[in-house]
């Protein structure tokens, strides 16, 4: 009977039990759609917001939108005929009246085989109602040559716009072999745009960052205990933002032959039938001059609307194929798979190209998320370098840049979890992610082989018998020197007359002559290199805060502050044990080595022979090997007083804000609004 009681009571208490754990995640449920919803409404409010001068100035009489007829236009340099401007001149200058007007934003269409660089000045009222000299708004506006509308963003009221041209500013050296000179110009009209509109842009960044805050103070103690999570969230939420508001062209470095690498494996390496506007996106010339990009929502409009319309990938005429790189294809996966999916749908070719980008930073969240989960020490260094603009500017194009950081990143989180936890035994399983994801990211890069000696720190009692330890170790020494001989050997025994064909007069054979004959000056001119560059490429804007070939981020300096108080501060273990100096000391020797190496080989296959400076060394290449550092600077006398959650979610805070202002200021202004 008393057994019976004890049974009864048992099923009462796990049916209460039940009936708590229900009733809160109904709760949460709940308190998660309610803040969802007031997200979602502060974000409306904010965009209509910014419409409210728009919507006040379509109110009046004489208000709104207008075209301004020919006949009111002055100009120099130019002169009219079947009513177009058509320049003439070595210099023009067109002057459009707007009469106090507001005006939202300014459109003038021209017709031009070139890149159109002009200068814009637009005379605007100040906040006291006055014409001023240095109130002046400014643009140096250089269109793409498929876009055939130039949209000034204004927004204020405007006395005039006046449009510079020059003829030595459409020539583009980089494109020396085309004669713009040759091609005629034409402005063919003028028009203010005043109409209030939904920037789609601008909604998803107002609902990234007030969602994002909303999780960092709402839920903080769950994020803060599950910082992978965290990174997940504002990683895929504020990337996927950031990819697909940069215009379906090539904004990053090489874009255009990771762009093609990815397209020829997503159709299996069968040549197919595309349309000469495709294949234009496979090089780097006239229609993806870098430099030249679509400045506006309305301009990234045009320019998808010509991809659509000229973008044909199933019968375009061409039968194109290329040849694939085996040494880097691990590195298009994401974007291939992706890719093929956009084909198989038949979606228009700008989406189908913006969708392979989403595949590259997919894969770049999914793998860093693991490896933060897994490292037993330094996640929030992890976290922070794996939100920085730079890496996740280069996560949201085409590259195999954040294959190697991520896959590299996810093999050091599973051998510093051998190394540091206490009665740890490693297993075959986590042995085989070790090799398998040091290979697939290393392979790309082989100049970081050397990094995988870190497995040599495991302790032997870590492994579960001596013969499993001289195999696992064994394994990691021939891996490395595998990758190293990859790229070594061929550069050492029978090098290249040529280098690099994007260097200037390179020749690998004759590189290696001076490197080999004249060993003491080379090592002189490699330490001068390194240190020349040590700070910005180890903690500073170069490795961290490039945007491709649209510069540096607008604060810099917030980088090198961001990276120090991580540094300094970023030396939590879940594990309760840390690296010793030895340790770090072993650590510190392996990313010399890959240092060396990096700067070596774009010293032989990419710097003319003979010179004492290196070029092509850019500092995205120490991006893979910079946890590992920072995990070396990390002082273990800096104590931290916070609980792991509050500090982490401070970590999230400061590198998704950094995100965050980056892609306002750098993304969102440039190319959206």
């Amino acid at each position: 009977m008393a057994e019976r009681l004890k049974m009864n009571k048992k099923k009462i208490d796990h049916r209460e039990s039940n009936g708590r754990h229900t009733n809160s995640h109904r709760q949460n449920l709940k308190k998660l759609a309610l803040t969802a919803l007031v997200v979602f409404v502060i974000g409306i409010f904010l965009e209509v917001l910014c419409n409210l001068p728009l919507i006040r100035a379509n109110a009046g009489k004489s208000q709104g939108s207008f075209v301004v007829d020919m006949s009111r236009v002055t100009y120099e340099g130019f002169h009219e005929e079947d009513g177009k401007l058509i320049f003439d001149g070595e210099n023009g200058k067109i002057r459009i009246p707007f009469d106090g007007r507001f005006v939202g934003k300014f459109c003038y269409s021209y017709e031009y085989d070139g890149l159109l660089n002009t200068t814009v000045k637009v005379g605007v009222y100040n906040d006291y109602g006055e014409l001023r000299e240095r109130d002046i708004l400014t643009v140096e506006d250089r269109n793409s040559k498929n876009v055939k509308n130039s949209w000034i963003p204004v927004g204020k009221k405007a006395e005039y716009a006046e449009i510079y041209v020059f003829r030595d500013a459409l020539d583009e050296p980089g494109l020396s072999y085309i004669d713009f000179k040759a091609m005629p110009l034409h402005i063919t009209g003028f028009e203010a745009v005043t109409a209030p509109s939904a920037n789609w842009y601008r909604l998803c960044f107002f609902w990234c960052l007030f969602g994002i805050g909303a999780m960092l103070i709402f839920y903080r103690e769950y994020i803060g205990k599950r910082i992978e999570i965290g990174f997940l969230i504002i990683s895929i939420s504020v990337g996927t933002l950031l990819s697909l508001s940069l215009p379906a062209n090539k904004v990053s470095w090489d874009e255009e032959v990771h762009f093609s690498q990815s397209f020829w494996m997503s159709n299996y390496r069968t040549p197919v039938s595309v349309s000469p506007a495709i294949t234009q996106e496979f090089i780097a010339g006239i229609d993806t001059w870098p430099y030249n990009q679509p400045g506006t929502a309305e301009e990234q409009k045009e320019f998808d609307d010509y991809l659509d319309q000229t973008g044909d990938y199933r019968n375009g005429g061409i039968t194109w194929s290329a040849d694939l790189n085996k040494t880097i294809f691990t590195g298009y996966a994401g974007e291939a798979l992706l890719l093929k999916a956009g084909q198989l749908f038949r979606l228009p070719f700008s989406l189908v190209y913006k969708l392979g980008r989403l595949g590259n930073l997919f894969i770049y969240c999914i793998a860093l998320y693991f490896a933060i989960k897994k490292t037993p020490v330094g996640k929030g260094i992890m976290v922070f370098l794996g939100l920085m603009p730079e890496p996740m500017m280069l996560a949201g194009v085409y590259s195999y840049d954040p294959t190697v950081t991520a896959f590299m990143y996810l093999s050091f989180a599973y051998i510093l979890s051998a190394i540091l936890e206490p009665d740890k035994k490693i297993t075959w399983k986590e042995y085989a992610v070790i090799m398998f994801s040091f290979f697939w990211g290393c392979r790309i890069k082989a100049v970081y082989a050397p990094l995988l000696l870190t497995g040599l720190l495991i302790p032997a009692d870590h492994f579960r018998n001596r013969r499993e330890k001289l195999i696992m170790k064994g394994g990691m020494v021939l891996l490395c020197l595998g990758l190293m001989a990859s790229f070594a050997l061929p550069v050492i025994f029978s090098p290249s007359e040529t280098g690099d064909v994007r260097g200037d007069n390179t020749s690998e054979a004759g590189q290696m002559s001076y490197v080999l004959g004249h060993p003491v000056a080379y090592a002189k001119i490699l330490i001068q290199n390194i240190f020349h560059t040590l700070p910005s490429y180890v903690i500073g804007e170069k490795s961290l805060g490039l945007l491709g070939h649209q510069g540096e981020v607008s604060f810099p300096w917030l980088i090198y502050a961001g990276s120090a108080a991580v540094i300094l501060t970023g030396g939590q273990s879940s594990c309760g044990k840390r690296l010793d100096w030895k340790q770090k000391l072993w650590i510190f020797i392996l990313s010399s080595a890959a240092v060396v190496l990096v700067w070596t080989s774009m010293y032989v296959i990419f710097t003319t022979p003979g010179n004492t400076y290196i070029d092509g060394v850019q500092g995205r290449y120490y991006i893979p090997f910079l946890f590992l550092v920072w995990l070396v600077l990390n002082p273990k006398w800096v104590t931290v007083h916070l609980k792991n959650q509050d500090y982490y979610g401070l970590v999230l805070a400061l590198s998704g804000g950094m995100l965050l202002a980056v892609y306002y200021m750098n993304v969102l202004q440039k190319f959206c609004l």
